[in-house]
């Protein structure tokens, strides 16, 4: 019974003839030591047994029920002596026996993260280097790789399947395991599969990683070409399920098998006596090696060199080519911030290949095989991109999840003359091929860079290791949707360059924690795209980082990124008919819909951070809050959504606030007001709400003269009716918001007054003057009386229009205009009304409010976008004292600019500046009941956004905005 040490599980992870562990470097070694767990001395340097000479130890049973014991022995013994018959390779591959039982499913069990075996195949049995294991019944595949494995359906995949499963510290190979799948023996043409497979097998067991040699040949038909592809040709060759031929012409390793194994198992001086019949490798091959370069001086990584000797008549011999990956003993990938460090086994990435930029773009043909019957060639050099589905363990190259391609022209090179012994070294740089410029390395984790304010940027990764970070504040209840999109060198969107992944942190979370939500690079449809969708749950700082998972960073890993974000929407709630409203976020494209509560709206314009739109009229049933939704094109996945974010009637959070409403005994005919204020769930005016109010009980009358009276609150949420007590009687009166929220008034009716005061009280701007109608009420047994006189008389402060007593109206009403101010801060004046020269009288007050601490606030028009054919409607805002009282006399300021519309920005790229076409600043006096009216400032047949701010007291501003698009 054994536990996989954490290191040993990555490296053996049951590596099938065409899988391996998930760190490949291919085109050259298997597996390459890197900076981690390897002693540092061997960083770099291949995966390999440590002289060449290993032991294999043979299964005590029989293959299957075709394949005797002595059969399969055979099998594996011809499959070694493949390797070991090549002269300039020190290789020598042993029968030394058997192994101690006949391994099966009865003594290899598979447990939580373990296995139980047999001691003589387990990962610590260095006496039995390879242990060569005959599954007869399949058992043991499905016990490792899970049930139905060994299906005869899996053989060109599982056939024979190689753990590499004890790997040491100096970089050499301690131990293992090769299991045959006997249910891939029961016909002719399995079993050919299955001697080739076990070729590869052994292949692989030596260190040897796929190498891509002409991978069209088949396709296009060139026999000549189809001649070089080596035994460890990705994919296993043309290898299917019902067997037969994997490589053409199978003889064995070919020219490109033996040159890597020559690499790595070179005949030396210092062992030639330890392999007899073999010869020197350097003096009987040839080698190019060489470094292939951007024109900027870093290294090009997985490019694969293809080495073909021609012939006297300058004619190619494809089946003695040799192929090469650049920067095969370079790191691939060492992990990044979005998607960690580690591979799926906690095994950290660093443990695979060089970090020393010297090997980033070098490329190794060394110790080539001259063609028979010739002692000099001359070789033409070509290069080309890796097949994109050679991946994972089929990976050729450092590039693990796939190669990018070359950047620039790479020409072919032709090196004359090479005769057993002789080297060349080449330096390759690539003229035209991309370099770094400004945008690379944007910020630290420790020090993001604030995202643009478009939400939109480009990037390039093009440094080893490089991430790009950013940090931007997002409101809570929002989803946001981060893109990137890789381009090529001509700023086309491509899945062959960059591979970005996307992470997103707290921006308060600790540099080096783990990401809150990453996605993996090329995740999207969109060619070159990774999007990755986030939904906050509060108010935040968001800290956003970019890395390429290919690992290495290059100057042709440019792209583009955009976060596309919707902020807030306005106005905050809508009629049931629907209507304009205006959404405000970042990374919106020319392209985008909007969706409110799952409806389409009509977009009227677009910008980066802002989009004008129609909201539909609300669906049959549906009141309260909805969804907003921005959705970029359907296949990009991107979406901004404000959850809530906009309402038909009523939020699901507002509610009602008393301001006044008669209470207790009241005189009967006497209209008193019953005023709310509609707050949001932020407490902020829920302007636009409707407010229904209705008698409950009672016999009450309303102003609107119906028992059931509708009031759409204002834009500082204010909504106000008039209730009358009558036959002094109790009465429920109610004001409702579409969502239930309600407040009552309870009152009942009493004696009714001779005389009462509708408009008792104003507050007024200390220093201020206004005219004010003050208005006074005759009744007579609580109704109406016509008629009457009614002398009025004033204090200090205010002044009457007249000295002449006001009649009453057939309403009753007596008038009087009176003249206010200026009065001190805090001063108080007061005026009186008197019916018929009798002690029946009422007072009027007015009090002197400090302007300095007023506030605005919004009732119409503040923020408005209409066609350009349309009339923007007025502006008008409320001036408040700092009680909250509606305050005449006060001044307010506004300033305008007019900017030129601006069209929608592309989808990527900057905006265009927009032109300032004038400015205008406009003051204004508030109004008895507080408010202040402005005319939008704008120039007729010119679309135009107008931006302005208006100001009073020493500190309240509030801002308006007016869109006219074409």
């Amino acid at each position: 019974m054994f536990n996989f040490p954490k290191w040993a599980v990555r490296v053996a992870l049951f590596v099938l003839v065409v899988t391996g562990s998930p760190i490949t470097w291919a085109g050259g070694p298997k597996r390459v030591a890197g900076s981690t767990y390897f002693q540092s001395s061997v960083m770099g340097q291949p995966i390999q047994w440590a002289t060449g000479q290993v032991n294999y130890y043979v299964d005590q049973g029989a293959l299957s029920a075709t394949v005797n014991h002595r059969q399969a022995t055979a099998m594996v013994d011809a499959a070694a002596a493949a390797w070991n018959a090549i002269p300039t390779a020190a290789v020598a591959l042993t029968d030394a026996g058997s192994l101690n039982e006949d391994v099966n499913g009865s003594n290899i069990v598979a447990g939580n993260q373990s296995l139980s075996q047999p001691a003589d195949v387990a990962p610590t049995a260095n006496g039995y280097p390879i242990g060569v294991v005959f599954d007869a019944d399949g058992s043991i595949i499905d016990a490792v790789l899970g049930a139905y494995s060994s299906d005869p359906s899996n053989c060109e995949t599982n056939g024979v399947v190689v753990f590499a499963d004890n790997i040491q510290p100096d970089a050499t190979i301690a131990h293992t395991l090769i299991v045959l799948n006997g249910l891939c023996t029961g016909t002719a043409n399995r079993l050919d599969m299955m001697n080739f497979l076990l070729q590869r097998a052994l292949g692989l067991a030596l260190g040897l990683g796929p190498s891509q040699v002409f991978p069209d040949a088949l396709r296009t038909g060139n026999s000549a070409e189809a001649q070089g592809w080596p035994v460890m040709q990705p994919e296993s060759g043309v290898c299917g399920p019902a067997g037969g031929n994997c490589v053409p012409n199978f003889v064995g390793p070919r020219p490109d098998d033996i040159a890597e194994l020559n690499r790595l198992y070179p005949v030396t001086a210092g062992n030639l006596a330890a392999f007899p019949g073999k010869v020197l490798t350097a003096a009987n091959t040839v080698s190019i090696q060489g470094t292939i370069t951007f024109r900027g001086g870093t290294g090009m990584q997985g490019v694969n060199v293809v080495a073909t000797p021609l012939d006297a008549g300058g004619n190619p011999l494809y089946a003695y080519t040799v192929t090469a990956v650049s920067g095969a003993l370079f790191s691939g990938d060492h992990g990044n911030p979005d998607m960690g460090w580690d591979d799926s086994n906690e095994v950290p990435l660093s443990q695979w290949g060089s970090t020393d930029p010297n090997l980033q773009g070098f490329f190794d043909l060394s110790f080539m095989p001259l063609p028979l019957g010739v002692s000099t060639a001359g070789y033409q050099l070509t290069f080309e991109t890796i097949d994109p589905l050679y991946i994972d363990a089929e990976a050729v190259g450092p590039y693990i999840q796939g190669s990018p391609n070359p950047s620039g022209t790479l020409s072919p090179v032709t090196v004359p003359g090479l005769s057993a012994g002789s080297s060349q070294t080449l330096r390759i740089n690539v003229p035209d091929s991309a370099t770094a410029d400004s945008l690379d390395a944007i910020s630290t984790e420790a020090s993001p860079r604030l995202l643009p304010a478009s939400g939109l940027w480009s990037g390039r990764l093009s440094q080893i290791g490089q991430t790009d970070w950013f940090n931007f504040p997002v409101r809570g209840n929002r989803t946001f949707t981060v893109v990137t999109q890789a381009m090529n060198e001509q700023s086309v969107p491509s899945n062959a360059k960059a591979m970005a992944a996307i992470g997103v942190w707290d921006a308060f979370d600790a540099v080096g924690s783990a990401a809150v939500g990453a996605a993996p690079g090329l995740n999207g449809n969109a060619a070159g795209e990774t999007w990755l969708r986030i939904t906050t749950s509060s108010d935040d700082v968001v800290r956003l980082g970019i890395a390429d998972m290919r690992g290495d960073g290059r100057p042709d890993y440019a792209y583009e990124g955009w976060v596309l974000y919707a902020d807030t929407v306005e106005p905050p709630r809508l009629p049931a008919s629907g209507g304009p409203i205006v959404i405000r976020g970042m990374g919106f494209h020319v392209a985008d819909t909007v969706l409110v509560g799952g409806q389409a709206a009509q977009v009227t314009g677009i910008s980066p951070n802002e989009i004008t739109a129609i909201a539909p009229p609300a669906a049959i049933g549906v009141t309260g809050s909805v969804d907003v939704e921005v959705d970029d094109l359907p296949i990009y996945y991107a979406a901004g959504i404000l959850s809530g974010g906009i309402s038909y009637n009523a939020a699901t959070g507002d509610s009602l606030n008393l301001v006044t409403a008669p209470a207790n005994t009241v005189p009967d005919g006497v209209p008193l007001p019953f005023s709310v204020t509609a707050l949001g769930s932020d407490l902020n005016p829920a302007g636009g709400v409707t407010v229904t109010y209705a008698v409950a009980s009672g016999t009450a009358k309303l102003g609107c003269g119906k028992s059931i009276c509708v009031v759409t609150a204002a834009g500082d949420g204010s909504a106000t009716i008039n209730l009358t007590a009558s036959a002094g009687t109790a009465s429920v009166v109610t004001a409702t918001l579409s969502n239930g929220a309600s407040l009552q008034a309870h009152f009942t009716g009493g004696t009714p007054p001779v005389l009462a005061a509708l408009t008792p009280s104003l507050s007024v701007a200390a220093g201020a003057s206004v005219t004010w109608t003050a208005q006074a009420l005759v009744l007579s047994n609580g109704a109406p009386a016509s008629g009457q006189s009614v002398s009025w008389t004033s204090g200090s402060g205010i002044a009457t229009g007249s000295s002449a007593a006001a009649l009453s109206t057939s309403a009753g009403i007596s008038a009087q205009t009176l003249n206010v101010g200026p009065l001190a801060e805090g001063q108080q004046a007061t005026a009186s009304a008197c019916l018929n020269g009798t002690p029946q009288c009422v007072g009027f007050a007015v009090s002197g409010a400090r302007p300095e601490y007023a506030y605005l606030e919004a009732v119409s028009g503040a923020s408005q976008s209409m066609a350009l054919t349309a009339t923007p409607t007025q502006i008008t805002l409320r001036v408040r004292d700092m009680d909250g009282n509606p305050m005449a006399g006060g001044t307010v300021t506004l300033f305008q600019a007019v900017y030129a519309w601006a069209s929608p920005c592309p989808p990527h790229g900057r905006c265009a500046q927009a032109e300032l076409l004038g400015t205008q600043t406009s003051t204004a006096v508030s109004a008895i009941d507080g408010t202040v009216n402005f005319s939008p400032a704008s120039i007729p047949g010119i679309a135009t956004n107008m931006i302005g701010i208006a100001a009073t007291g020493n500190s309240s501003t509030l801002s308006v905005a007016v869109e006219e698009h074409p």
